[in-house]
């Protein structure tokens, strides 16, 4: 899985001034004889605005006197434009856990971004939406996803690595364990729309995940705990949106949608292997494509602390085998592949950004709803840093 951020944000401004009230003079009203005066001694029209007497020819104009009432007024609302400016900020962001972000990179800025999943898998959903208990099957999964490269203002590249330590109890009580490294990603980016104070950003990504894991020749007394990757060429074509929004002053909130929809190439397999298996298995695998969209918002306390709240579904098609499966140890055929999937999940998070290039983020997600695939939850957390290649501008 790939995670990408930003931390782009609009700033907003407002001007403002502010007169002591006690250092006002005010000018005595014209007397009406001379208002009247005034009004005729370039014809029938008293000028008040220079431009318009400019036009007619006339050097001289009358100023608009404002009354007491009117100047008050102005200094009120002078006020509160100065008070509403010191509630703003410029937001900082070190995005939301699951949900890329729509800016791009700037040229020659990049950011690395470690993650630390820790997940315990602790019953399945079976074909019916129903729950299947079974021994908590733990995974800790450290990863830098991404490491992300500003290379011109249309061009952006991300690359991600990954690792898996898992365990768990087998139906004897024994635990099992298993682990190493796993797939890795090649991903680009490009604009479609620049965020403006209407318009949102656009950006287009795709991404190449290639098959450096284990995920086949396993060790069958492992029951799959040393399985670490899918053994396939995954391409990710993916869309993502961006918008910044000060419906509130004092708590603007950044909204991210993205959309993904993965085309895994055929698998060849040997034994037990990712997608099941036994000694005796030798065929190919064709994984379904699967598409994943996602929708998140970040929502400011302050300038430094931000929740965060990430929704996640995705669906698979069904995975296919062809070949010979093998039989189990019972003598029962082996089972290679599986049937379509879905999921929904929730990822809510705190994020701590102390200053705009260091960012701290937490949470834990967990899944709500599915079918044919497995029950967890997980303990999150990431930090973000940014920093200068060569010439690069924050």
């Amino acid at each position: 899985m790939q995670h990408f951020f930003t931390t782009m944000a609009l700033t907003a401004g407002i001007p403002f001034l502010t007169v002591p009230q006690e250092k006002i003079t005010y000018e005595e009203p014209i007397p009406a004889v001379v208002q009247e005066e005034s009004s005729t001694q370039y014809g029938e029209t008293a000028y008040e605005d220079p431009i318009l007497a400019q036009k007619e020819g006339v050097t001289e104009y009358e100023e608009p006197i404002k009354t007491p009432e009117e100047i008050q007024r102005d200094l009120e609302q002078d006020e509160i434009l100065f008070k509403q400016a010191l509630e703003m900020f410029n937001p900082w962001y070190a995005g939301p856990l699951l949900t890329g972000g729509a800016h791009m990179m700037p040229p020659g800025v990049g950011v690395i971004q470690p993650y630390v999943f820790v997940t315990d898998t602790y019953a399945l959903w079976d074909s019916e939406r129903k729950t299947v208990h079974i021994h908590d099957n733990w995974s800790v999964n450290p990863s830098i996803s991404p490491i992300l490269v500003g290379l011109t203002d249309w061009l952006d590249m991300a690359f991600s690595i990954q690792g898996f330590y898992n365990w768990q109890r087998d139906s004897h009580d024994k635990v099992r364990d298993g682990g190493g490294y796993g797939d890795c990603t090649l991903g680009v980016g490009f604009p479609l729309m620049k965020e403006d104070l209407k318009k949102p950003a656009i950006k287009f990504v795709f991404n190449e995940t290639f098959p450096t894991g284990k995920y086949q020749r396993l060790n069958p007394s492992k029951i799959g705990l040393d399985a670490t990757g899918a053994g396939s060429f995954q391409s990710q074509f993916g869309l993502r949106i961006s918008k910044l929004y000060f419906w509130s002053r004092k708590h603007p909130v950044n909204l991210r949608a993205a959309y993904s929809y993965t085309i895994p190439s055929r698998v060849h397999v040997r034994e037990f292997n990712s997608y099941g298996g036994s000694d005796g298995t030798a065929g190919t695998v064709n994984p379904g494509n699967y598409q994943q969209a996602n929708a998140a918002f970040e929502y400011s306390f302050t300038q430094k602390w931000v929740f965060a709240l990430d929704a996640v579904y995705t669906w698979k098609n069904k995975t296919k085998f062809h070949g010979t499966p093998g039989f189990t140890s019972t003598g029962a055929l082996a089972t290679v592949g599986g049937g379509s999937n879905d999921q929904l999940s929730f990822a809510p998070a705190i994020e701590y950004n102390p200053t705009p290039i260091l960012n701290f983020l937490a949470g834990v997600w967990f899944d709500v709803y599915g079918r044919n695939t497995g029950q967890f939850v997980s303990g999150i957390v990431s930090v973000a840093y940014t920093f200068s290649v060569g010439q690069g501008k924050y």
